[in-house]
C-alpha cells in the first residue's frame, strides 16, 4: 500500500512538471535544455522527454554520475549546487532539482543553492519533502525530524536500516538531512510559486517559477 500511494504522488507530480515543461517550451518556441541538480536519468521515466532537447545531470560526486549509462538526451556534470559560477545568470532554460536542497547542509548551504537556482534558471522546479508530515521520509521513522540531533540519533533505532550503526554513524546520519517547513521554502525562494503536495498533512513543496507571460 506504501509503495502504491508513493508512486501515486510520483505519478501526479511527474504530470503537472510535464505540463510546466510543455507550457514553456510553447514560449519559448523551441525544445528547451534542462539542468537537473542532484538528479538521476530514471527519474526521468516518469516525467518524459518531449520538448527537451537536453538534461544536464549535475552532482558534486563524480561516482553518483557513474551509476547510469543514460541516453544521449544526458550529459553529466560534476558541481556544487551552492556554487554554480560556471553558468552565467539566466543561462540554463529550465532549472530542476527532487529532494536534493535538505541534503546540501545547513541554512546557509540551503540558502546558497536556493539562490544560484534562482539565477541561473528562466523557470524552475524545487521540490521537498515537508517538514510538518509526521512521518521521516529518508528514515522512514514517525515524529524523528521533529526533535533535536541528540534525540534524533537516539530515535534513530526505530528505523531497521540503521539499528546497528554506533552513536557516531547514526549522528553523522541524521546530521546530513534538515527538512523545511513551508515557511522555509517560501523564504528560500521569495516570489516563487509554491506547489503543496497533501496526504491530509502537507507531505512536500515545490518551488516553481516562469518568467512573467510564460
Amino acid at each position: 500500500m506504501k509503495d502504491i500511494t508513493v508512486n501515486r504522488f510520483r505519478q501526479e507530480r511527474g504530470k503537472i512538471l510535464a505540463e510546466k515543461i510543455n507550457r514553456f517550451s510553447k514560449y519559448l518556441g523551441r525544445e528547451i535544455a534542462i539542468l537537473d541538480v542532484g538528479g538521476r536519468p530514471d527519474y526521468w521515466n516518469n516525467v518524459g522527454l518531449d520538448h527537451i532537447s537536453s538534461i544536464t545531470i549535475l552532482n558534486y560526486d563524480e561516482k553518483e554520475l557513474e551509476r547510469d549509462a543514460p541516453a544521449k538526451i544526458f550529459v553529466n556534470q560534476v558541481s556544487d549546487a551552492r556554487n554554480l559560477s560556471n553558468f552565467a545568470d539566466q543561462s540554463v532554460d529550465f532549472v530542476h532539482s527532487n529532494s536534493v536542497i535538505e541534503h546540501v547542509g545547513l541554512w546557509p548551504d540551503m540558502s546558497a543553492m536556493a539562490s544560484e537556482l534562482r539565477r541561473v534558471g528562466q523557470a524552475g522546479w524545487v521540490q521537498t519533502p515537508a517538514w510538518e508530515f509526521p512521518i521521516e521520509p529518508h528514515f522512514r521513522a514517525p515524529f524523528l525530524h521533529w526533535f533535536g540531533q541528540p534525540l534524533r540519533r537516539r530515535l534513530l533505532w526505530m528505523s531497521k536500516s540503521y539499528r546497528a550503526l554506533n552513536v557516531a554513524e547514526r549522528r553523522r546520519h541524521v546530521d546530513r538531512i534538515n527538512l523545511l517547513s513551508k515557511a522555509e521554502v517560501e523564504a528560500l525562494f521569495p516570489g516563487c510559486g509554491i506547489f503543496v503536495e497533501r496526504l491530509v498533512l502537507a507531505k512536500s513543496y515545490t518551488a516553481h517559477w516562469m518568467p512573467p507571460g510564460a
